[in-house]
């Protein structure tokens, strides 16, 4: 518990040291200091002790943080219970001698703060206005018979009922009593503003994060430090400040944190202890310097070897980039279309970094009540937003939100939304004319005339075709973008389409349901004949005929045969100069390579010569699967190895195929292959 309290409060109190940009704060804080806090109390039921809530004073701790991290545009007022008599309050000075002399002995009587916290925050000129309602228990009644004040008496007492309300209200709980006492406060704190009920360091820190990192503007981050350890973080471009609370998880006394900056030590603006009777007491430090914007640096917060105990952390980089809502309506009628204009500020001038616009998850969103529609960034840094207001009559707020990972930040005014704007909506004869569809999709655009219609141009409407089949459509924005009394529509026919439907129709409405009894239909006049076949097929056509072309070169090439590369021949005159004759190569003779659709082949004409002409020769030698084929002019013989003589060979059935290393005779040559 002694934890949970103790992030609590440095969280706290670095938080709301965060402050928009140029902007001063009235902060009123009501600080619980009734006996519960410090003394413990007893169960009202079973009338059991109860133990204390801040035994350690950590809201002293938490305060003296807060008041040091506060800069000198803002006012803090601290409220404390006074118990002597009903309605009223006690002020401490806002200093740190009076802060520790703090005691914690009152009933929990907070009609008397909120009162004066409610006349502050009203007079306040300040551009915020934030009440802080840290307590550990529901009210107590104020006078004998008078029971404790409830929740929505509280709204009253504080004007947010009927509201709006004039300032913010945070509410805390803290407690470690049972549930039912917790639910309790609960159904107190609950319904006057954010609320936080503080259980563990864990959930502390996410929950603290949600619930103030948008009011704050700022990235939060907590932790804490053993000794001898260190926590590094970034101050990147456009920050403008550095704010870092720590405090120490016990009582262990005073300790030093080291914080540096590029390397330079960064001084304290203030320490100290919570004030206890018996020392060692909690003890604090704060850091809070400014940041040049232009760059970024690198930071490390550490705790020595030597401390005597850890530390609890907060820090809060306060960025000077804000949020403008340029222009905006302050009036419109339900079912009108709000457009507005915005941009982010930085020194002054409108911010404009794409790079920003694209990195950390950044959005622009344009909202009213719980609709939002994303915002367009223009060249000039920018930002527009189109959002039909719907609901009933009502005073809203039209509101622009930018946000990354690590900052969120806004901007909004009052819009007041009146009854449903009347809609009236007059169409002209609608005619796309006449064309013959292509083999991709082809359109026809047009202008339709809304002439004589009331409010088509303020209230969001659409146009819906009805009857369009075969993959035809109607190409319009949604909504329609009407200008002159204007839309353009177009008529989608697809590739290789039929013949278009007929009695197809053009209905035009307000968007929004309400709109739908009044909607318009106006029968569409169009004429779409089909594709002509080659039109649609013939580049199909074209790549079938293409790839057969392909097929027969490529086989051209590859089917035919060659011989073998070690084919040779020997041809003489007789046997016996056979044995002598040297080796000619087929693939070095006329013909002996392979051409398009032609097998490589050889031819010898009558006086043994090799020749390229391949009619009337005497040998014609081809190329084919396995030994070669011949064919002879005249007739042919074999010599058989094992009788050694020549033998006629059958040429009836056409070329034969040639054995390597036999003997051939044809007429006066023999020749063999090899």
């Amino acid at each position: 518990m002694k934890r949970t309290l103790l992030h609590l409060f440095v969280l706290v109190a670095v938080l709301f040291a965060a402050r928009p940009v140029a902007a001063d704060t009235e902060w009123v804080l009501v600080l619980d200091n009734s006996g519960s806090m410090g003394l413990g109390g007893e169960d009202s039921v079973t009338k059991a002790p109860l133990p204390p809530n801040d035994p350690d004073r950590l809201a002293v701790i938490a305060t003296l943080v807060f008041r040091a991290l506060m800069g000198p545009e803002d006012k803090l007022t601290i409220l404390t219970f006074d118990d002597s008599r009903p309605a009223i309050y006690a002020t401490i000075p806002n200093d740190p001698k009076s802060i520790r002399s703090m005691d914690f002995r009152t009933l929990t009587f907070v009609v008397g703060p909120l009162t004066q916290a409610k006349k502050i925050l009203e007079a306040s000129t300040a551009q915020r206005k934030i009440l802080v309602f840290a307590t550990d228990g529901a009210p107590s009644e104020e006078a004998r018979g008078q029971a404790a004040i409830t929740a929505p008496e509280a709204r009253k007492l504080l004007g947010l009922d009927p509201g709006p309300g004039k300032f913010e209200v945070v509410a805390l709980a803290l407690s470690q009593q049972s549930q039912g006492y917790v639910n309790s406060m609960e159904n107190f704190l609950k319904p006057l503003g954010r609320y936080e009920f503080i259980a563990d360091p864990a959930k502390l820190v996410a929950a603290f994060t949600n619930v103030y990192a948008d009011s704050i503007r700022s990235r939060p981050e907590t932790g804490r430090l053993n000794p001898g350890e260190s926590f590094k973080f970034s101050a990147g471009k456009y920050v403008t400040d550095v704010f870092v609370g720590i405090a120490t998880e016990r009582k262990s006394g005073p300790f030093t944190t080291k914080l540096t900056m590029d390397g330079a030590t960064v001084n304290q603006v203030d320490s100290g202890d919570a004030g206890c009777k018996n020392p060692p007491c909690h003890a604090y430090q704060v850091f809070r310097f400014s940041h040049d914007p232009e760059k970024q640096s690198d930071l490390v917060l550490t705790l020595p070897p030597g401390a005597s105990g850890p530390v609890a952390f907060g820090t809060v980089l306060k960025y000077d980039l804000t949020a403008d809502l340029v222009s905006a309506p302050t009036k419109i009628k339900v079912g009108e279309s709000l457009e507005v204009t915005a941009r982010i500020i930085w020194r002054g001038k409108t911010f404009n970094d794409p790079a920003f616009f694209k990195a950390d998850g950044f959005t622009a969103v344009l909202a009213i009540g719980d609709v939002e529609v994303p915002m367009t960034v223009r060249d000039d840094g920018t930002f527009t937003g189109k959002l039909t207001v719907a609901g009933e009559p009502r005073t809203d707020r039209v509101a622009v939100r930018f946000k990354n990972q690590w900052k969120s930040f806004g901007d909004s005014r009052e819009i007041t939304v009146d009854a449903w704007a009347p809609l009236d909506l007059k169409i002209a004869p609608i005619d796309f004319g006449s064309w013959t569809g292509g083999r991709n999709e082809t359109k026809s655009c047009i202008s339709v005339d809304l002439a004589g219609s009331v409010n088509a141009d303020k209230v969001s409407i659409e146009a819906l075709a009805e009857g369009l089949s075969g993959g035809f459509g109607l190409e319009v924005e949604h909504p329609l973008v009407v200008k002159d009394n204007k839309f353009e529509a177009c008529l989608v026919a697809p590739g290789c389409c039929g013949e278009a439907p007929k009695g197809a129709t053009l209905t035009v409405r307000g968007i929004d349901p309400h709109y739908h009894p009044q909607a318009v239909k106006m029968p569409m006049s169009y004429a779409v004949a089909p594709t002509p076949f080659l039109t649609c097929w013939w580049p199909y056509i074209a790549a079938a005929i293409g790839t057969i072309i392909f097929i027969i070169i490529v086989m051209g090439f590859i089917r035919p045969r060659d011989f073998d590369k070690e084919d040779v021949i020997r041809l003489a005159k007789t046997e016996q100069a056979l044995t002598r004759a040297g080796g000619r190569r087929l693939r070095d003779l006329p013909g002996g390579k392979r051409g398009f659709y032609r097998d490589a082949r050889v031819a010898f004409d009558g006086g043994g010569n090799a020749v390229r002409a391949t009619s009337g020769v005497s040998i014609l030698l081809k190329a084919a699967k396995g030994d070669p084929q011949v064919t002879i002019n005249g007739g042919l013989e074999e010599k058989d190895p094992r009788t050694r003589k020549f033998q006629p060979v059958d040429l009836s059935k056409g070329p034969i195929y040639l054995r390597r290393g036999i003997v051939y005779k044809s007429g006066e040559f023999v020749f063999r292959l090899g």
